[in-house]
């Protein structure tokens, strides 16, 4: 059988699952690593599509992320590679961004510096947190969810719960699952008659909710995805999904284009903002179905009677009056 007829009886295959197969060129001396790397990021269940979320933002850099730390709104990013001469090497740079516009690269020096104070202030904090509850120098492992030889040397076989195979790891995060979907239903089910309040599944099949606010505005559509408290994954990871569904929906008619949307945080979900944030979003689309969203955090849209409309749907909720900010 030739390469091409082969080839074509195995996509004639793969389309039924809708996946495609694809080759990479490695350096020979990590071919093993990046075959199981990749492997890894192609998984069609929720592990390899977590992971290529995680993944997302090397992509859209020309610099390689070395670590970041996330504050409430405010991200801070180390970049690889490191240079300088090999007793006094430091990270190239980084950068601050938040969702206020923020936008400040760093030279070798700042990134240094922040990342130093960082790494102290976390070392501090989860000490303390260890100390706390007596667990510093001590071994939990009872999920198994860490597999690399390093720690298994350290870890394997000293705690008597451990999960070490695939069926009792797979067995127990259920239950992990399962555990916390059932502590946060009855914030939910406060909820549940709200005709404000959507429900939708999450990152990893968690139930998660927002409020909706929407109205027409001449030949526009004016629609707001609210934050809540409690509320699973937030409206911003999941926009793109939520504004194709809430078109079809609740405006099937009004074409994709003729929608603006609005990510909303209120001032009693997020304690660090002074006020309710309404940040205008921005998406291409076709066929209806809404991709590639960018968030602005200034428009002339954005006028006080939009802002008095959107604060009115999340008062009218007894658990929030008076917090819209």
């Amino acid at each position: 059988m030739n390469r091409m007829k082969l080839w074509r009886i195995r996509k004639g295959s793969q389309e039924a699952g809708r996946q495609t197969q694809i080759c990479v060129w490695a350096p020979e001396h990590d071919a093993d690593l990046v075959h199981e790397i990749c492997a890894r990021v192609a998984e069609a269940i929720s592990r390899g599509e977590d992971l290529r979320r995680s993944l997302t933002p090397q992509i859209g850099r020309r610099r390689t992320i070395h670590s970041q730390w996330d504050g409430t709104t405010l991200r801070l990013e180390i970049d690889y590679p490191f240079v300088g001469p090999w007793w006094s090497m430091l990270n190239i740079g980084g950068r601050i961004t938040g969702s206020d516009g923020t936008h400040i690269e760093l030279s070798p020096e700042e990134a240094a510096d922040l990342k130093d104070r960082l790494s102290r202030v976390c070392q501090k904090e989860i000490e303390s947190w260890a100390e706390s509850r007596k667990l510093l120098g001590h071994v939990r492992d009872n999920t198994g969810v860490v597999t690399a030889k390093q720690f298994l040397g350290r870890t394997a076989a000293k705690h008597p719960n451990r999960h070490a195979d695939e069926t009792a790891f797979a067995a127990n995060e259920a239950k992990i699952a399962s555990a916390i979907t059932e502590a946060v239903r009855p914030t939910f089910k406060q909820h549940a008659d709200d005709n404000s309040v959507i429900e939708y599944e999450g990152l990893s099949g968690f139930p998660s909710f927002c409020q909706i606010a929407h109205r027409k505005q001449g030949d526009h559509v004016q629609f707001a995805l609210i934050h809540m408290d409690h509320g699973g994954t937030s409206p911003t990871n999941m926009f793109t999904g939520l504004a194709t569904y809430m078109r079809q929906r609740f405006y099937p008619d009004v074409d994709a284009g003729q929608i603006d949307w609005y990510d909303v945080i209120p001032k009693h979900v997020d304690g660090a903002l002074r006020s309710i944030t309404i940040n205008p979003v921005i998406m291409q689309h076709a066929n209806g179905i809404y991709f590639s969203p960018t968030w602005s955090s200034a428009s002339s849209d954005n006028s006080e009677d939009l802002a008095a409309f959107i604060k009115g749907t999340i008062y009218h909720l007894p658990c929030v009056t008076g917090a819209a900010g």
